[in-house]
């Protein structure tokens, strides 16, 4: 959830993308490619901005593998003024040979960003384990509260090579002014043996935005991730049916992607732009507990409504938690200088209960590895509890 980085509709409307500078590039020593852990070809890089004002820089990764051409573009976090800005691109349908990746595209406009005051601590509470995860901290130094933080950083071996792009394992949902949080980065197991030091760590935040209003007398938050400006957000009057005006300035389709609460919709969403029915992708992620509603926006000016939610749904805005059960599970498992007590865990987990077999951070290991789905691990505590193994 966040609120900053919004990019102003007549900047946008003022500039589209220049071409990568001299000021605004990839070098080619942090440009590289290699097999992952699960066998898929991933690329990896970071965008340099040498310039005097914050970019926001969009990357075009082409990779050729025998006769056929395989080509993603991704519209960055914003980059300030001489930062570096990592990347990484996952090719699923590589699995094998010899991929040749070709030089990359990049394109970027200006924009009138501030700098994000959120600094990482560099003191010893920076500290790479020898299985090659760092944990860390950052502190807001700045005058806001900041929404969905997200640490990126490079991995390099002894001899210097650019092994990985990482980012921390969960965003950081918020940090006040002057508070400080943890993160964790994980490289990818094929090359966490390798792992000697973490450079250009960046905190950042991506295109997403977090959006407020009204709704049975409480406040509805939800977030969007997209380049698309959506303003005058209000629901009929039974609480059915979402209205925004959406604004394209990128002269193409562009996607959008709604977040909202599990527990607003039974998932039967659909949506209307200028009153004509979309092809929406709808989906629930099971980490977050978010339904994701997804669709494109053409270019200019449009009517958009999102119907399906319960009208007799009500936020429950009294508390807010910063543990969620994926961050509970990790810090209990001893990824974090953190850790958790299992009391604590059990808590966030909903569950009564004070002890959890030790041998269960063997399934944390596989969620953080092996991409685990953490519901998986969360229903496996709840039978060990229903089978009086957890007390």
């Amino acid at each position: 959830m966040k609120i900053l980085y919004v990019l102003p509709i007549a900047v946008l409307l003022a500039v589209l993308f220049h071409s990568a500078s001299a000021e605004v590039y990839i070098a080619d020593k942090e440009y590289a490619g290699h097999f992952d852990s699960n066998g898929a070809y991933t690329v990896y890089g970071a965008v340099k901005n040498t310039g005097i004002n914050t970019v926001l820089a969009k990357v075009q990764v082409t990779v050729v593998d025998g006769n056929s051409t395989f080509s993603e573009s991704r519209i960055l976090p914003v980059i300030f003024s001489l930062d570096d800005m990592p990347f990484k691109f996952r090719f699923p349908q590589i699995t094998g040979g010899d991929p040749i990746l070709e030089k990359p595209m990049v394109s970027f406009l200006k924009t009138n960003d501030k700098a994000l005051n959120v600094v990482i601590n560099y003191d010893k509470t920076l500290v790479k384990y020898p299985d090659g995860h760092l944990t860390g901290f950052i502190t807001n130094k700045g005058n806001d509260t900041v929404h969905n933080i997200s640490i990126y950083a490079l991995v390099h071996n002894k001899n210097n090579d650019y092994l990985d792009e990482v980012e921390n394992t969960w965003p950081i949902p918020s940090l006040g002014v002057g508070d400080k949080t943890e993160f964790v980065m994980i490289p990818d197991p094929s090359v966490a043996s390798q792992v000697y030091y973490y450079s250009c760590f960046i905190p950042g935040t991506d295109n997403s935005i977090q959006i407020s209003l009204p709704l049975h007398g409480k406040t509805f938050y939800f977030n969007v991730l997209s380049i698309v400006y959506f303003t005058n957000q209000q629901f009929t009057s039974d609480g059915s049916t979402l209205s925004l005006k959406a604004s394209n300035p990128w002269q193409i389709p562009y996607y959008a992607n709604f977040m909202f609460p599990h527990d607003s919709s039974e998932g039967n969403f659909e949506v209307l732009i200028d009153g004509a029915k979309t092809s929406e992708l709808t989906s629930f992620d099971n980490d977050t507990k978010n339904w994701h509603v997804a669709f494109n926006v053409p270019y200019g000016q449009h009517s958009v409504s999102i119907s399906g939610f319960k009208p007799s749904y009500a936020p429950n805005n009294d508390q807010y938690f910063y543990l969620d059960a994926k961050t509970a599970l990790t810090s209990w498992a001893g990824f974090s200088t953190n850790p958790i007590s299992d009391s604590k865990l059990l808590e966030v987990l909903g569950i009564k209960g004070h002890y959890i077999p030790p041998w269960v951070k063997t399934s944390v290991s596989f969620m953080i590895y092996d991409d685990l789905p953490a519901d998986s691990v969360v229903q496996e505590i709840k039978f060990l509890k229903a089978q009086g193994i957890i007390r």
